[in-house]
């Protein structure tokens, strides 16, 4: 992606320098940035799961990982699930080096503007699975929690 923008305000611009910005993006750019970042850090780990789930796995781990996939569900549709491909092994160095630094700063790090941003330019994926419409706690049947 090419606009570069923390998340946190508007890095010293003015309300007009940033609604420009904002109408600079295209409409790709604009899906990565209305993705809550909670929501991105979930996108980024069902990639990384859908890696571990091709290695070689006790019975009880996978079916570890498979039920936090279904749980997801909640948030996005399974189509959306679907979209997402196992984590390259560019992107899988990225959330190994976040992953020294903590799991709340971690989770922290993935999710901000220009880390998700590359992870996305090396998992076009997680940009399609974004592409498709999220659940709603109405339509899930299930509360966000």
């Amino acid at each position: 992606m090419t606009n570069a923008m923390p998340d946190q305000g508007t890095s010293g611009r003015t309300h007009a320098e940033h609604s420009a910005w904002i109408e600079s993006m295209n409409d790709d750019e604009k899906a990565l940035l209305y993705t809550p970042v909670g929501q991105r850090y979930t996108l980024v780990l069902i990639s990384v799961i859908k890696r571990w789930l091709q290695a070689e796995l006790e019975a009880k781990y996978r079916l570890r990982l498979l039920e936090f996939l279904d749980r997801c569900s909640g948030t996005f549709t399974r189509e959306a699930i679907s979209q997402i491909e196992p984590m390259c092994d560019e992107a899988f160095e990225i959330y190994k080096e976040a992953q020294k630094l903590g799991a709340k700063k971690a989770l922290d790090v993935l999710a901000e503007w220009e880390i998700f941003n590359a992870i996305v330019a090396l998992s076009p994926s997680i940009l399609a699975a974004i592409k498709v419409p999220r659940v709603t706690p109405w339509d899930s049947g299930r509360a966000w929690t």
